[in-house]
């Protein structure tokens, strides 16, 4: 989906917006909204603790599950 959104978006530049074609340029704001939405819906990872082991130091880590 992520190649038919650019192929979309690059024709709504080239086509719409630079020739004034009123369907690829609509087509290309659509697929500009779907590539913009699934950037702000990806979720980006996050650092929650950091620390530089120094040699001879271990790292354990542990997860209980609620309930």
């Amino acid at each position: 989906m992520n190649a038919l959104a650019r192929v979309a978006l690059r024709n709504g530049w080239r086509r719409g917006v630079l020739q004034g074609s009123r369907p690829w340029m609509i087509a290309g704001g659509v697929a500009a909204a779907y590539r913009l939405v699934r950037r702000l819906a990806t979720r980006r990872e996050q650092v929650v603790y950091r620390e530089e082991l120094r040699p001879g130091e271990s790292l354990v880590i542990a997860h209980e599950r609620p309930g």
